[in-house]
């Protein structure tokens, strides 16, 4: 217990060290827009990244943000990550984390999926989208490399992806575990009482697998370390997940009714074994790891919370880990 203690402490201390030396506190914003390599339609994303520039509010729907926007970048060098949302959302469900995270030293690119999106749910379920989807991450990676202002800024080999819901599918995708159509009908088969997950996205998946519709091998070898948050993995056999050999860490949410534990969150855990840092969320819903601000006060699902279970509390802790985990993981 003692040698665990201290090893804890050792890797606190070292965090610690390592936040000091690449702690900014300012954050720079701005928004890009990428072309699909899928559809050809265009996709904007949201770019977080380190700055000396004084920042000032900014809000973007019920997002509210102190960013320096357009800023010039800070000097130095800087990890990338980037951050996918699930479906249904946009670039901007994770800002917090993306600003802790440039905070830290990176820079942070969040895309909005095309047709998975909050003003678009046109293609959910598809080949098209879980196809396009860790394609638009590599897009984005590709994009930020290139950029005039922070390309040169970027360390090649210090490249991870956040996702959470289908963003943790898209995580995993990109990282090497290959998806299957066929895995996602048999996973809904063997599990009905994962009703919820199956009903969302089960019926075109069985559609397709009918047309004989698949997933090509979508893995970006840049990619060295990945976060799940409320993630899905019931388009990955056992196989297919055995091929990710990057660091992971997983968060389940306790009250996840949409993509409940038991059949993704702890699979996943389990099949990736030594690979994997898995971690329970007392108290958390599926959509709890969005940023809270005006979705609080809403009536939609995404801003519900159960009755004292503090959001931004938990982010705060969420938040610090996974700036934590990528100081550790990509060195």
């Amino acid at each position: 217990m003692l040698r665990k203690q201290l090893i804890l402490l050792f890797l606190l201390l070292g965090f610690c060290f390592a936040v000091e030396a690449a702690s900014f506190s300012n954050v720079g914003y701005r928004r890009v827009e990428i072309q699909d390599s899928v559809t050809g339609e265009r996709f904007p994303v949201s770019i977080w990244y380190p700055t000396r520039v004084q920042p000032s509010v900014f809000e973007s729907g019920p997002y509210s943000m102190r960013v320096a926007r357009d800023a010039a970048p800070a000097d130095g060098e800087f990890g990338l990550i980037v951050i996918s949302h699930g479906s249904g959302g946009g670039s901007l469900n994770h800002y917090d984390l993306a600003m802790a995270l440039a905070s830290g030293g990176y820079v942070v690119a969040a895309p909005t999926h095309p047709r998975d999106n909050f003003q678009d749910m046109s293609g959910i379920g598809s080949v098209d989208v879980w196809t396009g989807r860790p394609r638009q991450v590599s897009r984005v990676i590709d994009r930020l490399l290139e950029d005039t202002a922070l390309g040169a800024r970027i360390q090649r080999e210090r490249i991870g992806v956040v996702g959470h819901s289908s963003g943790g599918y898209t995580a995993l995708a990109v990282a090497g575990a290959k998806p299957s159509m066929n895995a996602l009908v048999e996973h809904c088969k063997g599990n009905p009482e994962d009703v919820r997950f199956c009903s969302f996205g089960g019926a075109a998946a069985r559609e397709a697998a009918l047309r004989g519709g698949d997933i090509p091998d979508v893995r970006d070898r840049r990619v060295r370390a990945i976060v799940l948050l409320a993630p899905h993995g019931a388009l990955f056999t056992d196989e297919a997940l055995s091929n990710v050999v990057v660091p992971v860490r997983i968060y389940g949410a306790e009250r996840d009714d949409l993509t409940p534990v038991q059949y993704h969150a702890e699979r996943l855990a389990k099949v990736l074994a030594a690979k994997a840092e898995y971690v329970v969320i007392k108290g958390a819903g599926h959509f709890s790891f969005i940023a809270s601000d005006a979705l609080s006060n809403t009536a939609r699902e995404a801003g519900q919370n159960a009755e004292g279970f503090d959001r931004n509390a938990m982010h705060e802790t969420v938040n610090f880990e996974i700036v934590a985990f990528f100081n550790r993981t990509l060195n």
